[in-house]
């Protein structure tokens, strides 16, 4: 018998980490009470995301104290702080492996898997003895999908058509997944000329999509690791997200209320053309649920950033000109900077707000200076306005 636990290292970060997020939360859990209106209306979300938060962290130490994986002469057995799980050796069928775990799958679904984090101490010897005993799974279904293919007289009427197609759908998927990628790049870092960047960004994920259709169920939209099937998830989730991002950045809208239907009218036209007529999602399992919940969630900031981009690039109209006075400015600072100016009321703006602005802007405003202000409506009727200086 051997046992196995969390590594060193990692139980110590834990234990000297864990008192200061828990001392963080509980600071946040009292928060609401000490600071005004305005925080104890966010106490109906703080309070319970501090104890969520809180629970967890208390988990985690006594799961790093506990926690134990245990290979016996004929079971292996895992032991958490709310669980316990155990196989004998002739009920595991396999195990799979992704980037923070190792699962230890049963030959029956009356069991449940056993999964083992990579910073349990002995990771490797684990995986080492587990290659020798028993088969990767992901290879396994990898190659009974590639037969599978193979063998399918729909995809050609013989094995070395069939051979070529999948060959030249692993080759347009990974040229589509790269120029998604790239493209989304380009509007990030060097978004010019920007009509064409952030329009070559909104064609990537139809024109994915509508390879996905046309390859008869041969190229799919979910990127699974052990199918044989090529995707093209990266060349539709890097380009929905950036256009989503690149357009909270460069407009400020003034009432969203009409951004939402017709984002939503959108998504839910996508979800139909894509789902009808379909081979990859039987939703007999709840992993296929999951997986068109996020394909839903990609494709309504797709549909997000392409309202908005086409909303307010293409309006073209006489502005509304407004001034307002700088009250105060600050930084916000986290995975990325970002830069706001407090102003005044201003036109049909009635209270005291925040406004995003671009680096130079924020360096050049003076608190106390006035900002200028053009207000439009948009060509889809979703009024938006820029802060500028000049």
């Amino acid at each position: 018998m051997k046992e196995y636990k969390l590594a060193k290292g990692w139980a110590i970060f834990i234990y000297l980490l864990a008192p200061i997020l828990v001392s963080l939360f509980a600071w946040l859990l009292i928060l609401p009470f000490q600071n005004g209106d305005f925080l104890l209306k966010l106490g109906w979300l703080l309070i319970p995301v501090a104890l969520a938060m809180i629970a967890l962290m208390i988990i985690g130490v006594l799961d790093a104290y506990n926690g134990r994986l245990i290979i016996g002469k004929n079971r292996i057995i895992s032991i958490s702080t709310l669980s316990k799980r155990e196989l004998k050796l002739e009920e595991i069928k396999g195990y799979t492996v992704n980037e923070q775990y190792i699962f230890v799958e049963p030959n029956s679904s009356s069991k449940k898997s056993i999964k083992i984090s990579k910073y349990t101490g002995g990771y490797r010897e684990i995986l080492h003895w587990l290659s020798l005993s028993y088969p990767d799974l992901d290879v396994t279904n990898a190659l009974e999908e590639e037969q599978e293919i193979l063998q399918d007289e729909s995809v050609g009427w013989t094995k070395e058509v069939r051979e070529e197609k999948l060959a030249k759908a692993r080759q347009r998927a990974k040229l589509l997944n790269w120029v998604g990628g790239l493209t989304t790049a380009w509007i990030f870092f060097y978004p010019t000329p920007y009509s064409y960047s952030i329009l070559a960004a909104m064609l990537i994920p139809i024109v994915a999509l509508a390879v996905v259709k046309l390859s008869d169920g041969l190229i799919r939209i979910d990127e699974k690791k052990g199918s044989a099937y090529p995707s093209l998830f990266y060349a539709l989730i890097y380009p929905s997200l950036g256009i989503m991002l690149r357009v909270l950045l460069d407009f400020d809208i003034f009432d969203y209320s009409h951004v939402w239907p017709v984002s939503g009218l959108i998504t839910l036209a996508f979800l139909f053309l894509l789902l009808i007529n379909q081979k990859e999602f039987t939703f007999k399992k709840k992993v296929d649920y999951l997986t068109v919940s996020i394909l839903a969630l990609i494709l309504f900031a797709y549909s997000f950033g392409a309202v908005i981009h086409i909303n307010c690039y293409y309006d073209h109209s006489e502005a509304e000109h407004y001034t307002a006075k700088i009250l105060d400015k600050r930084i916000s600072s986290g995975k990325s900077r970002s830069y706001y100016l407090k102003l005044s009321t201003w036109g049909r703006q009635n209270e005291i707000d925040d406004v995003s602005v671009s680096k130079a802007l924020y360096n050049r405003a003076e608190v106390g200076a006035e900002v200028n202000i053009y207000f439009r409506n948009g060509i889809l009727d979703i009024p938006w306005f820029k802060v500028t200086d000049k």
